[in-house]
């Protein structure tokens, strides 16, 4: 049997008048590849960043190996070290090298010696093809590169589950498929990940478990095959019909 990592109850979050996420209950085991699909605005990167948090929830719990992480005695900059996570947008420092981004945060938060952070940062770069760029700009690189050094950095902090809010909406098409190829490679190595996608045939491919998320709940979850190929909701019926014409 599977460990529990994250366990999340009754899960609440507004922003004002608008109720972004509505009870939500969810989990994630050890080894498992989740991802998140549903329209815009169904609340899929809120949960994502409450898990994070960087929203904190109205009510409810996140557990982290049974932990609560909204207890206020709770090391926020330790836990994200264990859950990291890979924007879409890269946030990466402009001012700094590619081996830069990827050593500060090993240097600064989990504070390794200078020396063994470029050498971690130097294996996860050449992990994800970027190792050749290790000293130039990052803002000299494409949007693709930019996320694949993001990966990296992530991986820098050695997290137990990394989570990606929807790391390929920001890239040109030609681009998406140099993250994703990567993504699918931390998968095959048995990492952890929580996956906000709009990339359906990646989703399908990839995961151990789809959940699908509608007007602020989990409206449908279950394997890529149940969702995919035989969903029980009209409301996931309706939204992968959509996904099938554009495959066509």
């Amino acid at each position: 049997m599977s460990e529990k990592i994250l366990d999340i109850r009754h899960l609440k979050k507004h922003f004002g008048s608008l109720e972004v996420l509505k009870d939500i209950d969810f989990h994630c085991d050890a080894g498992e590849v989740i991802t998140i699909i549903g329209s815009s605005g169904s609340g899929k990167s809120t949960l994502l960043r409450c898990i994070n948090l960087l929203e904190l929830p109205d009510s409810g719990e996140i557990y982290y190996h049974d932990k609560n992480i909204l207890d206020q005695s709770m090391n926020v900059n330790e836990y994200r070290t264990h859950v990291g996570m890979v924007f879409q947008s890269f946030n990466l420092f402009n001012n700094k090298t590619v081996l830069e981004n990827c050593m500060i945060g090993q240097v600064k938060v989990l504070k390794r010696n200078k020396e063994d952070a470029k050498n971690i940062a130097m294996k996860n770069l050449q992990k994800v093809g970027m190792d050749a760029f290790a000293n130039s700009s990052s803002t000299q690189l494409s949007g693709g590169q930019k996320q694949r050094v993001a990966i990296a950095r992530a991986l820098c902090m050695n997290p137990e589950i990394l989570l990606f809010d929807e790391p390929t909406s920001a890239l040109d098409p030609e681009m998406v498929s140099d993250v994703l190829d990567v993504m699918k490679q931390l998968a095959q190595e048995g990492l952890t990940m929580i996956i906000v996608t709009h990339e359906m045939a990646f989703a399908q491919d990839i995961s151990t478990r789809v959940v699908f998320m509608d007007k602020g709940v989990i409206a449908e979850q279950g394997s890529a095959h149940d969702i995919f190929e035989n969903p029980q909701q009209e409301r996931t019926k309706e939204f992968l019909k959509r996904y099938r014409l554009q495959k066509r």
